[in-house]
Order: C-alpha cells, then structure tokens, then sequence
C-alpha cells in the first residue's frame, strides 16, 4: 500500500535506470580490469555481484507493488554491497554501488524514509571502508563516495518531486477538464431550463391574453350570426365588435412573436425593446415599471440581449415575488460599460440564508454577464426590497 497523499508514477525518465546500472557496470569493469585473487574471495566476490544484479532487476520489476519492497531489496543490495567491501581491501571501487541504492532510494521513496536512507548508506559506506582499510585510508576514500551518494541521491530526490508535480498536475489538468465538461452540460441544463421556463410564461400568455381574445371573437360572431335573422340592426354593432377584438389578438400575438424573437433587440434597439417589455409587463401583470435611460445606447448585440435579459428576469422575480405592483428600471450608458438597475421596494429576502439558492434564470444570466466581460450584483434585505444590478464593458470594434 502506498503511503497517504503519496503520489507514485511510472513515466519516469530511463535515466533512473541508466545511472544505476552503469554504476554497477562501472564496477563490473574495474573488477575485469584488476582481477579479484583466484579462490574463495574471487568466488565469493563475483558470487555476490550476481547476487546483486538479481536484486537489482527483482527490485526494477517488483517495485510498483509496495513500498515494502523497495525497503526490502535496499536492507539486501546494502549487506551485499557492505560484504563486497570487506571481501578484497584493494577493492574500494564497491563503494560505487552505494551511489546507485542512493538514487533508487530516493527516488521510489517519500521524503523521510529516502532521507534516512541517505544516511544510512553515508554511515554504511563510511563504516565498511574504515572497516575494510583502517581509520587512515579509510577517511581518505570517505569524502569521494560520500559526495557522490549525497549528489546522486539529492538529484534522485530532485527527479522524483519534479515528475510528481508533474503527475499532480496532470491529474489536475484531468480533473479540470472533466469540471469544465460537466459546468458546459450543467450550463445547457441551465439553459434548457430557462428556456422551458419562457416557454411556459409565453404558453400562460398565449392562454391567458390571446386564447381569451380568441373566445371573444367567436363569441360575437355567434351573436351577429344569430341577430341577422332576429335583430339585424344590432349586426353593425358587433361586427365592429369583433373587428376590435380581431385587432386586439393581432397585436397581441405580434408582442408574442417579438417575445419568441430574441433578435429584435438588435433590430429595434435596446431601449425600444424595454419599452415594449414594459408595456408588456403592464398588461400582463399588472406591474408599474418606470424607465430611466442615461446616456446614448451603444454596445453590440450581446451586449445589448444580456442586459435585456436581466430586465427580463428580474421583473419576473419581482412579479413572482416582491409582492409588490411596481418598480424601476434605470439604464446607463457610458464609454466603458452599459449597465441596467432593477429595484423593486417588495419584501425582498436574506442573501445569506438563501446562499447557493440562486435561481435557473439567474445563474444562466450570471454565466452570460462573465462570458462577456461583465458581472451580475444582487443586493437585497428583508422588507426592503431587491436591487438586481448588471453590468458589460463596451467592446470597441476589433477587440
């Protein structure tokens, strides 16, 4: 089992390997070159280097599946390495093997444990060299194999933590890309939702305003049908009549069609589709809205549907909510931004208690006010009403 938060990886560089087993062929050489003595020592010394070159690649290939095992070939490959030194005196080149545990050790393991093996193999290395040749050429062999094992094992621990912030990052650029595709389908969820939303608002005008009108028509047509046999001079009456109706259901389902045809706002301008919307909204809901524009309108058309949008939504919420007939709307434009104010003086609520609880319509609107630059600010307390605030820089052409 690996250790908690450690992060292990097998994309390392091959120069891992490299170095530790051209540490163990460079001493493989140095022992060719200078034969060991014939007999029991030369046996046992080249019995022990297969010794550890076995270990070596059970370490290679075993080592991904516990810590336990690195430890365990290091505490063999060390009693092997300290028995070579004291095989042949003249042979201080053993040492060298010291340098290659010193990379694996820092390398396979965290931060403590390949530290303390640092200093072991320091202390190992520095014992069986004083062992093997004596205090005074013993310490003169230190210093070498000392620097080499601090050098290669602070590189070894210098590799590792790179390729784990690499790993870490890796799995962060994983995690974010899987974070970005979820808030792009939670986004279209959103959005979906708000259109279903406008949708039903447009159906319960459609029933409440034109099906209504609709009725009436028919209505008055049944009534002139039947006074052309039993009171003809009423026939002009109600036939105006329903000329004024049919008028009426024709204005009204233009105002349904402007509602279905976002692009109208680029078309007629800003100010004249709040203008409508606001009219609109009267008829509908009974609502009293004041608009107050300042400055002359500009912006592009996203610019200019964002902030009919948030319009849109917060005198919704104010219809649905605030518990209240009235409210304002205040339009402001200047050279670095365009923004819209919709206060209503209803019961209002308590941002806090109602964290996180932003609404489908909201969120999306928020989501669009980022993607172009700006923001959404909603400012509210019980019993004092909403201020729903939207603002989008003013993009110059080219930018």
């Amino acid at each position: 089992m690996e250790p908690p938060g450690q992060v292990r990886t097998r994309s390392e560089s091959p120069l891992l390997w490299a170095l530790y087993f051209l540490a163990f062929v460079s001493v493989l050489v140095r022992m060719l070159l200078r034969p060991v003595n014939e007999g029991t020592t030369g046996t046992l010394a080249y019995g022990l280097m297969a010794v550890f070159l076995a270990l070596a690649v059970a370490q290679a290939l075993l080592r991904w599946r516990s810590v336990w095992w690195t430890h365990a070939f290091l505490v063999l490959q060390s009693v092997v390495v300290f028995t070579l030194l004291q095989t042949k005196p003249d042979a201080d080149y053993y040492a060298m093997l010291y340098i290659g545990l010193s990379l694996v050790s820092t390398r396979d393991l965290p931060d403590r444990p390949s530290i303390a093996w640092l200093a072991a193999f320091c202390v190992l290395l520095s014992l069986s060299l004083l062992l093997a040749y004596g205090v005074e050429k013993g310490a003169s062999f230190m210093p070498t194999y000392i620097a080499g094992c601090l050098i290669v094992g602070l590189y070894g621990r210098a590799s590792r933590k790179a390729e784990e912030a690499r790993a870490r990052s890796d799995l962060l650029a994983a995690e974010l890309g899987e974070a970005n595709r979820r808030l792009r389908a939670y986004a279209g969820q959103v959005e979906e939702a708000a259109s279903a939303q406008e949708r039903t608002a447009l159906a319960r005008e459609l029933h409440d305003a034109a099906t209504q009108t609709v009725f009436s028509m028919n209505l008055t047509a049944e009534a002139a049908r039947m006074s052309l046999a039993e009171d003809p001079g009423r026939v002009p009456a109600l036939l105006e009549r329903l000329q004024e109706l049919a008028r009426d259901a024709l204005a009204e389902m233009r105002t349904l069609v402007r509602e279905l045809r976002p692009t109208t706002i680029a078309e007629a301008g800003l100010v004249k589709s709040l203008e409508r919307h606001v009219a609109l909204r009267g008829r509908r809901d009974g609502l009293r809205i004041s608009l107050d524009v300042d400055g002359d309108e500009r912006g592009d058309a996203g610019t200019k549907e964002a902030l009919f949008r948030a319009a849109r939504e917060a005198l919704n919420n104010v219809a649905k909510h605030a518990d209240v007939k009235e409210a304002q709307v205040a339009l402001r434009f200047s050279d670095a931004e365009a923004m819209i104010e919709i206060r209503d003086a209803g019961r209002g609520f308590d941002p806090a208690a109602e964290r996180g609880q932003e609404s489908f319509g909201l969120l999306a609107l928020r989501e669009r006010l980022e993607e172009l630059g700006g923001g959404l600010c909603v400012e509210a307390a019980p019993g004092k009403g909403v201020a729903v605030v939207a603002r989008v820089p003013i993009r110059r052409e080219g930018s």
